[in-house]
């Protein structure tokens, strides 16, 4: 059996990530050349610039100029928040977002939970909910 090459591997963590979207109602698509043909990242979002990284380690760090690049990768008219998605050797998945980012849409997601808060699972009116408040957040990255 032939051994993956990385770019399968990439492909298959960006795969992933659409799937997984597309689940949740959000349109997201795999870009051209995995974000190196005049493609801003590698998933296709209209609310997140995601980077995708397939790393043959157990451990996984973020270099602070990587995550800058990304940063600025974003066009200043864009509303688009960025989000690095990261994979290690035993298939673990990480999302890594700026904290405020991901406060204000928890904060979001809480207010919307009916009252006996028990799913976890979010629902259609959840989804929809949490994306207004990514339209809120990108109101307040134009300002």
């Amino acid at each position: 059996m032939k051994d993956k090459t990385t770019i399968e591997i990439g492909r298959e963590l960006e795969d992933y990530v659409v799937q997984k979207m597309l689940e949740i109602g959000i349109q997201a698509s795999r870009t051209k050349g995995s974000g190196n043909q005049g493609q801003i990242s590698d998933i296709n979002n209209p609310y997140l610039c995601i980077e995708c990284k397939n790393r043959n380690t157990q451990d996984i760090t973020l270099k602070e100029d990587v995550w800058d690049k990304l940063k600025a990768e974003i066009p200043l008219h864009s509303k688009r928040l960025p989000m690095y998605v990261l994979r290690n050797k035993n298939q673990k998945t990480w999302c890594v977002m700026e904290a405020n980012d991901m406060f204000t849409i928890l904060k979001g997601w809480i207010a919307s939970k009916d009252e006996d808060g028990d799913s976890c699972v979010p629902s259609c009116q959840e989804v929809a909910h949490l994306k207004c408040i990514i339209l809120e957040l990108e109101n307040k990255l134009d300002k």
